[in-house]
C-alpha cells in the first residue's frame, strides 16, 4: 500500500484533503459562540460608527462590519465594538449614535446584544443563529472536502496500483546478460 502511494501524487493530495476536511469538521463541531452569561456588559454612549470592509489577499473574500466607538459611563477608556453588517442595518447603527446604549460583547469585542432603552436593536437569539450558521458551514464544507478526498484517494490508489504493476512487469521482462 505504501509503495502504491509513492507512485501516485493523487494519493498524497487526497490524504491531505481528508485531514483538512477532518479539521474543518472538528472546528465546526467544537467551537461556538460564547454563552450569554460569559459576555461583558457595558453601558455608555456611542460617539461614532463607521463601516469597515476588508478584503483577504489570500482568498479574495470580503468581510464587512460596523465599528462603533463606545464611551462607557464609568470609564474614560473608549471601546471599539464590531457588528457584522449582515446582522444590523445602517439605519439602526445611525439611530444608536449619541444615545445611551447597552452592549454585550465577547473578549474580541464582537457584539452579541445591543440595546437602546428597552428596545434590543441586536438580539442574542438572532446573533447566535447567524454565528452558528457560519460554523455549520465549516462542518458541511469539511464533509464535502473529505468525500472529494476519499474519491481522489480511490482513484489515486487505482492508478498507483496500475503503474506499480506495469513497472514490476517491465522489470521482470528485462533479461540480464
Amino acid at each position: 500500500m505504501i509503495q502504491i502511494a509513492r507512485y501516485s501524487w493523487i494519493v498524497m493530495l487526497a490524504g491531505l484533503a481528508i485531514v483538512v476536511g477532518l479539521g474543518m469538521v472538528g472546528y465546526g463541531m467544537m467551537s461556538g459562540p460564547p454563552a450569554r452569561s460569559s459576555l461583558q456588559v457595558v453601558e455608555g454612549t456611542i460617539s461614532e460608527a463607521s463601516r469597515v470592509t476588508r478584503r483577504s489577499r489570500r482568498t479574495g473574500t470580503t468581510s464587512s462590519y460596523y465599528e462603533m466607538t463606545l464611551k462607557p459611563r464609568l470609564s474614560a477608556t473608549e471601546l471599539k465594538l464590531r457588528v457584522p453588517t449582515i446582522e444590523i442595518s445602517e439605519s439602526d447603527v445611525r439611530s444608536l449614535i449619541g444615545g445611551p446604549v447597552r452592549a454585550e460583547f465577547d473578549s474580541e469585542q464582537d457584539v452579541y446584544v445591543l440595546s437602546r432603552g428597552s428596545r434590543e436593536v441586536l438580539t442574542y437569539a438572532n446573533t447566535l443563529e447567524r454565528r452558528n450558521l457560519n460554523l455549520r458551514q465549516y462542518h458541511v464544507d469539511g464533509i464535502a472536502l473529505m468525500i472529494a478526498g476519499a474519491v481522489a484517494l480511490a482513484i489515486g490508489l487505482l492508478l498507483g496500483y496500475r503503474k506499480r504493476r506495469r513497472e514490476v512487469a517491465d522489470n521482470a521482462s528485462v533479461v540480464p546478460r
